[in-house]
């Protein structure tokens, strides 16, 4: 069934003018820490869920939210050089540990001085986009934060001014 519709997919690459990618997703090129140096503009959506009084809310579902957008600059460095990065959020995942997938994909987790657990999925494209999907949780295991990230890959020659 799998070379069926490998074979199915191939036809139709050849009847249309769109070149597509077929290859299974574990062959797909994996993204280099080094591609990933340079300046970023960093959209940002977080969500943070308010508790009631009794704190008892067993579930998220119907659970009111602060929502905070910005947007902002961020700079990276390959990690054995950290004094580039600049931004507090950065300094702390500095010990996170990455989970680098085919295909562009990164997977992440990390717990910070305060026990704040933070998991983390990524998507890079090859066009200089990434796509963040992050869930923080307290010690006790409720949720802190909910955020998504569009990152987008300066692409102008001059750095940024410090």
């Amino acid at each position: 069934m799998y070379e069926e519709q490998w074979v199915s997919t191939a036809n139709l690459a050849d009847q249309s003018d769109m070149e597509l990618d077929v290859k299974p997703f574990s062959q797909r090129r994996r993204v280099q820490p080094s591609e990933l140096t340079g300046s970023w503009k960093v959209f940002e959506m977080s969500a943070t869920p308010i508790y009631g009084e009794d704190n008892t809310t067993e579930t998220t579902q119907g659970m009111p939210y602060v929502y905070l957008c910005t947007e902002n600059l961020k700079k990276r460095s390959l990690p054995e050089n950290p004094v580039y990065f600049g931004e507090e959020e950065l300094l702390d995942m500095q010990d996170a540990t990455v989970l680098w997938l085919p295909g562009g994909v990164t997977s992440y987790v990390d717990v910070n001085k305060d026990g704040t657990l933070c998991i983390g999925v990524g998507w890079y494209s090859d066009g200089g986009v990434n796509l963040v999907m992050e869930r923080d949780y307290e010690a006790d295991g409720k949720l802190k934060e909910v955020r998504s990230k569009s990152e987008m890959k300066r692409r102008w020659t001059n750095p940024p001014p410090m």
